[in-house]
């Protein structure tokens, strides 16, 4: 499951971009937000995600977006 750091998230609109450990900025949604309290999400939090395809834009979307500091 690849990981990375939230590079900018807005809570207005719901969305924001994740900084993958290989460079790539994936544009993830609010919903995509795993957890009890998804606004909860900062900027430079470390997480876990899942790539998913997005048709409209024909790129890659994060889905599945987990804290990774849950586990410890």
């Amino acid at each position: 499951m690849p990981t990375g750091k939230i590079k900018w998230f807005n809570h207005k609109i719901g969305a924001g971009f994740i900084r993958s450990d290989e460079g790539e900025n994936v544009f993830f949604r609010f919903d995509s937000v795993q957890g009890k309290d998804p606004k909860a999400i900062r900027q430079g939090q470390c997480v876990r995600f899942v790539m998913a395809a997005n048709i409209k834009s024909l790129s890659q979307t994060a889905s599945s977006v987990t804290n990774t500091n849950l586990d410890s």
